[in-house]
């Protein structure tokens, strides 16, 4: 008896959005404490300064340790950043231990004054956020409350690593959408643009193709943004100086909304000035 061939039937499925991490959470909050602090500039999340920031937190979970100078390897927080590829001109660095939520560990550093320096610096443009959690944390914690590569006591156990890198690169001048919203359900929406003192116009584009015109600089700007409903969009930014020299960035922000616009230039509820 022959078999009956059954159809073949294949499905890519979209892959569900992501829960927001709690480094995402944390940078969601610095910057509203730096708006709530004097309407600060927001610091835009950069990949590299990540990546550093996590990586000293595991090191510090993994190898019992709670200090700013790695005691193994010596290495500093200005190392490490360049050691992850972010070539900076400034740079600071906050670490906590035993915070188990966003919440508590900005609301920690936000009541020390180091910390809060760092948090509020107007030296900053960029920040990356690491977290690390041991579930077998001991209670043989190296730790220097003098500072230092060597560690001079016991601590512990906390379980949650956190570090926080800060970081400026005089060449890079970020665009920050809606102050690093992790979601927006507006589509009209704040975006930030560095370049004060530097750029005399900038411009916008949601595609990096269609632009608006060249406007006189303004650091904060009204844009409407263009993206489906529970996916990302990106808002592409360019300034230049009197002399003509371009620099360019771009932004990236989930959408509980849709935002569609009908003409790529001038359809897009473009608010210069």
């Amino acid at each position: 008896m022959r078999r009956r061939r059954l159809p073949l039937l294949l499905a890519v499925l979209a892959a569900p959005l992501s829960a927001q991490t709690l480094q995402e959470q944390v940078l969601e909050r610095i910057n509203v404490e730096r708006w709530n602090n004097g309407q600060l500039p927001p610091l835009k999340g950069q990949a590299n300064l990540d990546a550093a920031a996590n990586g000293h937190s595991q090191a510090m979970g993994v190898r019992n340790f709670f200090m700013h100078c790695d005691p193994d390897t010596l290495t500093s927080p200005g190392d490490r950043m360049v050691a992850a590829g972010y070539a900076g001109n400034g740079w600071g660095e906050n670490i906590a231990a035993g915070y188990s939520s966003a919440a508590q560990v900005v609301a920690g550093w936000m009541g020390s004054s180091g910390h809060r320096a760092n948090i509020l610096s107007t030296s900053h443009r960029e920040v990356g956020t690491g977290h690390f959690f041991d579930s077998a944390d001991t209670g043989n914690i190296r730790f220097n409350p003098a500072g230092g590569c060597t560690s001079s006591t016991t601590i512990g156990p906390f379980g949650h690593y956190w570090t926080q890198k800060f970081g400026r690169r005089d060449a890079v001048m970020p665009v920050v959408i809606a102050r690093e919203a992790w979601q927006v359900a507006t589509c009209s929406i704040d975006v930030h643009l560095y370049g004060s003192g530097w750029a005399s116009q900038y411009r916008l584009s949601n595609d990096g193709t269609n632009w608006s015109p060249w406007q006189a600089f303004s650091a904060d700007v009204l844009w409407t943004l263009s993206g489906p409903a529970g996916g990302t969009a990106t808002v592409h930014a360019q300034i230049r100086n009197t002399a003509g020299t371009v620099r360019q960035s771009q932004d990236s922000v989930r959408l509980a909304v849709a935002c569609a616009v009908s003409d790529p230039i001038f359809g897009n509820g473009f608010q210069g000035g």
